[in-house]
């Protein structure tokens, strides 16, 4: 594993169980009904949240690194990057508001209360980024895991005192999942001071050299990744299916959500490699970490379709096939691998041919919609196909990569290496 993945993993960890209980909770309080409610929130949440706003954490932790191998304190690209995130926030904020009556409102239940809580959630995980982005950039791959403990604890405890209380409507529960990502940057921001030094002054260049085409990457994942609930409350007439299908998704992904861990540490450090020059170093970390992630993802299809559908209805009383759970873990899957190819990418520099795989898996999602009847076979062989489609067309465009290395003489074929294996050399 990248240096730095176990910390980050410790604290996933405690998030992730929090996170479990937190969604366990506030369906036990809120019914069939309101909890669908607050799946569909969930997933706009997690679609729009990091889609704009995760390129300003990797632009960020990009500058600062370049800063502290310089010796410069980043206070000024701090800065930089929070007037950025204020602009993109009050766009999306805006874009939110003026989409209300043209269906967002029927996404979100006609609930006001809703929508309020999405602002909120969007403009706290704006600041988190930001925070987030410090802390990778200096490789606090300790703090930043805390980030995610405390993150997790704040949701499910400002849950459990809902409940505890009687709360049974679904807006105060909506509004805390952006209470935690707040608490979770105050405490980080309160244990290390100072958080950042100053430096040079800093300009919008130093951020945005890729900004763009990060952005269309990070919002292609997004969406990969969130949204099952929100296709399935347009899909079915169920009110309950984008509840349900989310408690499937939440267990199925659990081995992508340990997958941020090393996905935090690996683009670092792949990124390293690359600087140095040791391409054969950087094949090796990457093909290894392909490999393992393909292993993992096949034995979660088997481990779902078996013990999936009990685990559903063990902790949140719903019930789900095992084909179902099958499909939701082969699409965390080969979102894993997705994702596994494409840093290799941008860690070489070429976030122009990254993004080109997350584009065809999104285009691939709707086109694939009409390949069952059942809303939820519907949703889940869509996702499937799209992150095949995705993983196919980057892993084709990695190799051309590793070819043209070859080509120029900076690394070597399988067919001269003995023991090495390559893309490139095949």
């Amino acid at each position: 594993m990248p240096d730095g993945t176990v910390p980050v993993a410790v604290g996933l960890l405690i998030n992730g169980i929090a996170t479990y209980v937190f969604l366990v909770v506030a369906r036990r309080a809120l019914g069939d009904d309101s909890y669908g409610g607050l799946a569909v929130l969930w997933g706009l949440v997690y679609i729009l949240g990091p889609g704009f706003f995760q390129p300003l954490e990797q632009e960020l932790a990009r500058a600062t690194a370049a800063r502290a191998a310089r010796g410069q304190g980043s206070a000024p690209v701090l800065r930089e990057a929070t007037r950025v995130g204020a602009i993109g926030f009050a766009v999306v904020a805006l874009g939110l508001v003026v989409a209300w009556p043209l269906g967002l409102d029927h996404l979100l239940d006609d609930r006001v209360s809703l929508l309020v809580a999405m602002i909120v959630a969007l403009g706290t995980f704006a600041a988190a980024e930001l925070v987030r982005g410090i802390m990778s950039g200096r490789h606090k791959f300790a703090l930043y895991g805390r980030y995610f403990a405390v993150e997790g604890l704040g949701r499910v405890g400002a849950a459990l005192v809902l409940a505890v209380v009687g709360v049974e409507i679904v807006g105060p529960y909506a509004l805390a999942i952006g209470f935690a990502f707040a608490l979770a940057v105050v405490v980080v921001l309160a244990g290390e001071k100072p958080f950042v030094q100053p430096g040079p002054e800093s300009s919008m260049r130093e951020l945005t050299p890729a900004l763009g085409l990060l952005l269309a990457t990070s919002l292609s994942e997004a969406f990969l990744l969130n949204v099952g609930p929100v296709a399935m409350k347009v899909l079915s007439d169920d009110e309950a299916a984008p509840g349900v299908l989310l408690n499937g998704l939440i267990i199925a992904r659990t081995p992508l959500f340990f997958f941020q861990a090393v996905k935090a540490a690996l683009l670092p450090n792949l990124a390293s490699l690359a600087g140095h020059g040791d391409l054969h170093g950087f094949r090796d970390l990457q093909l290894r970490l392909v490999a393992a992630v393909t292993a993992v993802a096949g034995l979660a299809v088997v481990a779902m379709a078996a013990l999936g559908p009990w685990l559903v209805e063990f902790l949140f009383g719903d019930t789900i096939g095992s084909l179902d759970m099958a499909l939701l873990a082969a699409g965390s899957g080969g979102l894993m691998v997705l994702l596994s190819l494409s840093l290799g990418l941008v860690a070489l520099n070429h976030t122009r041919l990254a993004v080109i795989g997350f584009v065809v898996a999104v285009a691939v999602f709707p086109l694939a919609l009409p390949l069952a009847d059942d809303p939820f076979l519907r949703v889940e062989l869509a996702l499937v196909a799209a992150v095949t489609a995705g993983s196919l067309v980057t892993g084709w465009l990695l190799r051309h990569e590793y070819a043209q290395h070859i080509a120029a003489g900076r690394l070597t074929s399988r067919a001269s290496a003995a023991g090495d294996t390559s893309p490139g050399g095949r």
